[in-house]
């Protein structure tokens, strides 16, 4: 491969007459890169597929003098060497988009975008030779080009990581709105991340592609291709990424649990898995992008998080995150009725404030190791438990199993159902207004019944019942 790119150059250099000025060290830099590229393109090989599309402006505007030619003349050399280097690796495709070249000016075409070299082609002569037959022509369909893209990935198929690079030199000239366009791309996970390299774009337009993706301007043929084979190799390059999650003894043994890697810059989501352990019992290994710094959130109960994480590219990263876990559980003591009011009860855990779950009784959740607050909604319920979690541990709260009251009603009334708390009387429950019977699951306690009939208007009709529970046991009142 580095003899047939070295033969490319000699005969580029004979055979284009603006090419013969390019200096030795140039011709030493692009050797350097196609080394570099080999080197970087053999080990993404041993990952999954990525896939690049290259967006390029051939508006009329890229026919401006520019260092060795015209803009248009520069961005195609550079091309050439990045097709030349891409050839050959199974696990990395590339496709070639332009835009602004079928028709004039004066026609003004916002559909002018065609879609030059797709996916999954085999021939890198072919690529060059439609590349060298386009000629800058038309108007900036910028827009219309970038919601064509999202075909031009689905068209390829299967499951890759896919990345688009936007080689242009001036701003969308059909009122379209790239901005809207690169974010669908992203926010229906299209692509990971758009890339723009502008050609020496004026500081307003800047701020425009900013919006698009990260930008990057160049100000000469040499910064032009010195950032686009940056970036190619940041996207091919094999980089893994291994998550140790860490116990209480900080050893790399929690698990089993999701996770998510966003975008530190844009908080866009980038990657998400589900935490697991090989056969071997470590952390599984996954590749990942090295072009993004990353905010890792892990989603235990609390979540647990590490912001602005870089991976380094053609790595093995191992990224250390304290995630110590226990276990909380909530039980009853004595005897458990086997009763629907009795299995609904719940136990609610906060943590500042914050309801991070709920659990039955005799269930176990796992929690982050820390402080905690819990309500148990018995009847009436015990609030503002305090419930400490170690790691590797189970903390247990346990309050009196209920007991039962069974009502059965000569009519229906409306009522409500007290208890006595520091010698004040406080509502436990309402009675329900409608049908002729119904069942409490009340904690241990003396209780005092204040009903009327549903149909009497007068408070003097109401009558009250006092009645005592106990752990466990059920009773039955008529009323």
């Amino acid at each position: 491969m580095m003899m047939s790119f070295c033969k490319l150059f000699v005969n580029s250099c004979f055979f284009n007459n603006n090419f013969v000025n390019i200096t030795r060290n140039i011709f030493l830099s692009l050797t350097s890169i196609a080394l570099f590229l080999f080197d970087a393109f053999s080990a993404a090989e041993l990952q999954n597929k990525t896939r690049i599309l290259f967006l390029m402006d051939a508006s009329y505007s890229m026919n401006k003098p520019w260092t060795h030619g015209t803009r248009w003349f520069t961005a195609q050399q550079v091309m050439y060497e990045i097709i030349d280097s891409l050839n050959g690796y199974k696990n990395v495709e590339f496709a070639i988009r332009v835009f602004g070249h079928q028709s004039s000016l004066r026609e003004n075409n916002c559909r002018d975008s065609r879609l030059e070299f797709p996916f999954g082609s085999l021939n890198p002569n072919l690529a060059k030779k439609k590349l060298s037959l386009i000629k800058p022509n038309g108007v900036t369909p910028l827009a219309y080009s970038l919601e064509k893209c999202a075909g031009d990935f689905s068209i390829a198929g299967g499951e890759s990581r896919n990345f688009l690079i936007v080689i242009t030199d001036g701003e969308e000239s059909c009122e379209g709105k790239p901005c809207e366009a690169a974010a669908l791309l992203l926010q229906n996970h299209i692509i990971l991340k758009p890339i723009v390299l502008g050609i020496q774009l004026p500081e307003v337009l800047q701020e425009q592609f900013g919006c698009i993706g990260e930008l990057t301007n160049t100000w000469s043929a040499d910064e032009l291709k010195h950032q686009l084979v940056k970036k190619v190799l940041d996207i091919a390059a094999n980089t893994t990424f291994q998550l140790n999650l860490l116990d209480h003894n900080g050893k790399p043994t929690e698990t089993a649990v999701p996770f998510t890697l966003l975008d530190a810059k844009d908080s866009t989501i980038k990657y998400q898995f589900f935490h697991t352990l090989n056969h071997q019992g470590a952390p599984d290994t996954i590749s990942v992008s090295p072009i993004f710094n990353y905010n890792i959130i892990v989603h235990t109960l609390p979540p647990v998080q590490l912001n602005n994480i870089s991976m380094l590219p053609n790595k093995h990263n191992i990224i250390n995150m304290p995630a110590p876990q226990g276990f909380a559980e909530f039980k009853f003591n004595g005897n458990v009725l086997k009763n629907p009011q009795v299995q609904k009860i719940k136990c609610v855990i906060f943590q500042d404030g914050i309801p991070l779950t709920a659990i039955s009784h005799n269930e176990k959740e796992k929690l982050i190791s820390g402080t905690y607050e819990a309500d148990i909604l018995t009847l009436p319920p015990f609030k503002g438990l305090k419930l400490s979690v170690e790691g590797g541990k189970t903390s247990t709260l346990t309050v009196p199993a209920p007991g039962l009251l069974h009502l059965r009603k000569s009519a229906e009334v409306a009522g409500a159902i007290m208890t006595f708390q520091d010698n004040k009387l406080i509502k436990v429950t309402d009675l329900a207004d409608v049908g002729l019977q119904e069942s409490f699951a009340l904690q241990p306690g003396k209780y005092l019944l204040l009903y009327r009939e549903k149909k009497s208007d007068s408070m003097l009709n109401t009558k009250e019942l006092q009645f005592e529970i106990k752990s466990g046991m059920e009773i039955r009142l008529d009323i």
